[in-house]
């Protein structure tokens, strides 16, 4: 799409009218510096516009209002849009994250739950830092989802699907309450990381500090520090945890222990924003084990792991690469 295009992509996307993958072009173009301060101009003109009605006002007025309500926080360019699903009204924005990235952050009214949630969410390519309004911190990785709940004085609870890394402030009250698609971790207070993508096929729960319960059907298990948790087809292991492993992506630091390759290209999916093929089902046989920095661009990385492991790789489109395992 040339420039035009995409200006009056923005035009219909403040008056309602674009869909769901018209939405997505959009986001993509607002990675650029320049592409969102034009976008801002656009919107501040908009907002004197009288072309824009009342029920888009009210959307972000009232996005704006729970978001100061609810306590929780970060750094935000803030995006208009109107859009309808199934079960819920949502008013959107686009904030940029504290990892310089974005996260779309929305408001979910459920009117059948006759309750709201906050949504945040990241791409890939992009972490963020979310501040609950407890004070609890949670570093939202690549490709995940976080979704908030309104606490109370006795109870605090969330949901993950992807993965985050947890600082939860410590209250002996409020038990603090994670929910995956597959279990439920309750802790007072305490520094965990919690991978539950559902591509790998089982979800990791890795403890820094403190001391969590993990609940998955009939079963439950707590965990101390320097322990992990694998939740595979409704079992529970505890091991020996690479605390590196779990929680170094915060600070933008990889260290792996003996990972497959099939699942290490998942994660570059993740972390680059790019399409991985591995042409060679060998490569969840082989295993690979390293350390390198996110600041590191993919093809320096590439280029690290064909020094350790028999793989050889191929761009084949702009952001789509070939890996082949010898």
């Amino acid at each position: 799409m040339n420039q035009q295009e995409y200006q009056n992509m923005i035009a219909r996307y403040f008056r309602g009218q674009i869909n769901e993958s018209e939405y997505e072009l959009l986001t993509d173009y607002l990675q650029a510096a320049a592409n969102r301060e034009y976008f801002e101009q656009a919107k501040q003109e908009w907002n004197q516009n009288p072309e824009m009605d009342e029920a888009v006002r009210k959307n972000w007025n009232r996005l704006e209002y729970q978001i100061n309500k609810s306590g929780a926080s970060t750094i935000n360019l803030p995006v208009t849009r109107r859009l309808w699903i199934r079960v819920a009204t949502i008013a959107a924005i686009l904030i940029a994250g504290l990892f310089g990235g974005s996260i779309l952050t929305y408001l979910i009214s459920d009117h059948n739950a006759n309750q709201e949630k906050l949504v945040f969410e990241t791409p890939r390519g992009e972490k963020s830092l979310v501040t609950l309004p407890d004070g609890s911190q949670v570093w939202l990785n690549a490709n995940s989802r976080l979704v908030y709940h309104s606490f109370s004085s006795s109870y605090r609870q969330v949901e993950l699907k992807g993965e985050a890394f947890f600082k939860v402030a410590h209250n002996v009250n409020a038990p603090f309450v994670v929910k995956t698609n597959k279990c439920e971790i309750e802790v007072l207070g305490t520094a965990f990381n919690v991978m539950a993508y559902d591509e790998f096929g089982r979800q990791e729960i890795t403890l820094i500090t403190g001391k969590v319960n993990v609940h998955s059907g009939n079963n439950q298990q707590a965990i101390n520090p320097g322990q992990a948790l694998i939740l595979k087809d409704q079992k529970i292991q505890v091991i020996e945890a690479n605390t590196s492993q779990a929680s170094g992506w915060v600070e933008n630091k990889f260290n792996f222990r003996n990972i497959p390759i099939s699942e290490l290209m998942k994660r570059l999916e993740n972390w680059y924003d790019v399409d991985i093929t591995l042409d060679n089902p060998k490569g969840r046989e082989v295993c690979f084990t390293g350390t390198f920095k996110n600041e590191e661009t993919i093809w320096q990385v590439l280029d690290a792991i064909k020094v350790y492991t028999p793989i050889q790789y191929q761009k084949t489109e702009l952001r789509k690469i070939r890996i082949t395992v010898n």
